[in-house]
């Protein structure tokens, strides 16, 4: 049985198209496990910085009075005035080298005549080469009477 030229030609018109197929379809699903992949980076990261962030003004609001510092400040790189920076790894472990991730915490307290109202601003970021990216951000507030 002889074949012709024609019907070689076809067959390898069709490995071709069939090979090319194959490479498209290898490049999409590729994109789409990268996708995903940054997307769940992500929704890790926002869970743990909100987890962090409640932590901190959880802390605020738990003072009993206006001279106290919450826990979580008082090992934290104080900036001016009430201005608190804490930097986390990449397992958002404290860290005082290389950090992955960035708390900053701004706690100012405000007298009034029958009290002082302390207030709290957290702002969660992620450190990258081009500046930091900002994930998640809290403001509480505690009003402490005076006794």
């Amino acid at each position: 049985m002889k074949r012709n030229a024609v019907q070689v030609n076809s067959f390898f018109v069709e490995i071709i198209l069939v090979i090319l197929f194959f490479a498209v379809s290898v490049t999409v699903t590729l994109q789409l496990f990268v996708q995903a992949d940054n997307r769940a980076r992500q929704s890790s990261d926002l869970s743990v910085a909100v987890i962090q962030a409640e932590n901190i003004a959880e802390q605020v609001r738990s003072l009993s009075s206006p001279d106290q510092l919450p826990e979580a400040l008082k090992t934290a790189k104080q900036e001016n005035g009430g201005s608190y920076r804490i930097l986390y790894d990449r397992d958002w472990n404290r860290t005082d080298t290389d950090p992955r991730y960035v708390a900053d915490v701004t706690l100012k307290k405000t007298p009034s005549g029958g009290g002082t109202m302390v207030s709290v601003s957290v702002s969660v970021s992620r450190r990258r080469s081009g500046g930091d990216n900002r994930i998640y951000s809290l403001s509480s507030a505690k009003y402490l009477p005076e006794s």
